[in-house]
């Protein structure tokens, strides 16, 4: 009896244990599965020496908007996942395009800072290829992705996301030509520099606006105005 009782237990913990293992097994199975989906670019995927100098911006690179001739340039170093960038874009950007922008006043640049996720990388990537693709197209797509920004601390800008969001809300766009392009790293290179340039120059949050040499750290729009003016 006590032999049978034994036996029995020893058939139980074998049970218990090959569940176990398969439970294992599974468990790295999905958490491979997930890793594949997950996995995005890091600047050490691309090769090239990058070479910048304090007070470079390299401008001829950087997205743009506004008169090439405009009195004042304003650079703004953005990561499409700052809540912070969202709100200044979201609150900001149509009055300040107003006031300086369709005046001829100033002229602004966008300078990536991918630096609060992997899925930043990937987000400023997807910027980087609109912007050779049609430069309407980037504004589209810049404007359009703090409209739909999701949770900081998650993993949101994927690239099924950043697809759909350029079918969707990116007209002069061609999620086509970007998937294609993602797939050979295509603007990773200018992500990098741009995250060299962020480091050079001393900047260290997002958003950050350089006028005339001078950084301001997530000014108002009143602020920002008087900074402009000063400089005109």
């Amino acid at each position: 009896m006590k032999i049978e009782k034994k036996r029995n237990s020893l058939k139980k913990g074998i049970m218990v244990f090959t569940l176990m293992g398969l439970l294992v097994v599974l468990l790295m199975v999905l958490l491979s599965g997930f890793k594949s989906k997950e996995e995005f670019p890091t600047f050490q995927d691309v090769d090239g020496k990058i070479e910048v100098m304090a007070g470079e911006y390299k401008l001829d690179k950087q997205a743009y908007i506004g008169d090439p001739q405009a009195p004042v340039k304003v650079i703004e170093f953005v990561d499409y996942k700052c809540p912070y960038c969202m709100a200044w874009n979201n609150d900001n950007f149509d009055k300040f395009k107003d006031k300086f922008i369709d005046t001829g006043k100033a002229q602004l640049y966008i300078v990536n800072y991918p630096f609060l996720g992997p899925d930043s990388i990937k987000a400023a990537m997807v910027g980087e290829i609109l912007w050779r693709q049609n430069q309407e197209a980037f504004w589209e797509y810049h404007h359009a992705i703090y409209k739909n920004q999701g949770e900081e601390r998650t993993v949101w800008a994927n690239e099924k996301f950043l697809l759909k969001l350029i079918d969707d809300y990116v007209p002069r766009g061609n999620s086509k030509l970007v998937e294609e392009s993602l797939k050979k790293l295509e603007g990773l290179y200018e992500v990098k520099e741009d995250f060299k340039i962020t480091s050079i120059n001393g900047v260290a949050s997002v958003p950050t606006f350089v006028v005339e040499g001078d950084k301001y750290v997530n000014p108002s729009l009143e602020q920002l105005s008087e900074i402009i003016e000063s400089n005109m």
